[in-house]
């Protein structure tokens, strides 16, 4: 049962990871460096994690081509989400924001039935239109509340994390776990970087938010590092569903202390119906 810990210990740390980014995004002049000084304080973390477990000692890299395509490939797919995840942040309640990427677990769901040989069922079939239910029920909220153009990003965002979710397991099987992290970092940067930005914005951002945003690293820094444990010791189809109860804990969240209450029953309905939805996925 150790990997139902770490699930439930990455949904915690993915809905205050949402809450929070949205409580400082929207003060954030450019969420791009906003998203480089954050990647960066979890390059940071990782290699501090790396030596505070002695891995380092064992650290080694796998020969195996695949087990570098797989790497590069879901390292790609994270740096894109990067470059956009805070900018969506800003423009969509997080409320909102986190029952759309709930999409990503279709995606995944997907995926999984080649990359892992896993079977379609009815119930997964019915679980796959909930989840589309519940993203259409918050896409109908008055338009003049949502930005077309977050919903627009987030739903981009969501396939393309899918796809990066749906690698994971598959890369970080050849590597332990703090290896894996480190470079599940570093990789994506590079995405997130090119082609540059002018240092004088980096800073800026780092000192208009210092240690919020350290906090912030630190949720998504230990959400994903557990999330890979848990994806070594279990199924995706097992994980992935208690990851997801980050969608009703952010809803509530928003709803309650980020006084996201417009349309409130129709947020706590389509986080409920996206719940059950992932749920069925497994």
């Amino acid at each position: 049962m150790t990997w139902l810990y770490y699930s439930l210990g990455v949904a915690i740390s993915f809905a205050l990871l949402n809450v929070f980014s949205r409580v400082l995004t929207v003060e954030s002049k450019n969420p791009r460096a906003f998203s480089i000084v954050f990647n960066l304080i979890c390059i940071i973390m990782s290699v501090i994690l790396l030596v505070i477990t002695n891995s380092y000692k064992s650290f080694s890299l796998p020969t195996r081509i695949d087990a570098w395509f797989f790497l590069l490939l879901a390292s790609f797919f994270y740096g894109l989400n990067e470059r956009f995840r805070f900018l969506i942040s800003k423009l969509l309640e997080a409320s909102v924001y986190s029952i759309i990427s709930n999409i990503t677990v279709i995606i995944a769901f997907i995926i999984s039935l080649f990359l892992y040989g896993e079977k379609l069922t009815i119930t997964k079939l019915f679980g796959s239109v909930f989840i589309l239910f519940s993203a259409f029920l918050v896409s109908e909220i008055k338009r003049s509340k949502i930005s077309a153009k977050g919903l627009s990003l987030a739903i981009m965002t969501s396939v393309i994390l899918g796809i990066a979710v749906s690698l994971d397991k598959k890369g970080a099987i050849f590597f332990n776990p703090e290896t894996y992290n480190i470079l599940a970092w570093v990789i994506p940067f590079i995405v997130l970087y090119f082609p540059g930005i002018k240092i004088n914005e980096i800073k800026a951002e780092f000192k208009q938010f210092s240690w919020k945003i350290i906090l912030l690293a630190f949720f998504n820094f230990i959400g994903f590092y557990l999330g890979l444990k848990a994806f070594i010791l279990a199924d995706a189809t097992k994980v992935i569903p208690i990851i997801q109860l980050s969608t009703i804990i952010t809803v509530l969240i928003g709803v309650f202390f980020l006084h996201e209450k417009n349309h409130f029953y129709k947020k706590i309905i389509a986080g409920a119906i996206a719940v059950i939805g992932v749920f069925l996925l497994r």
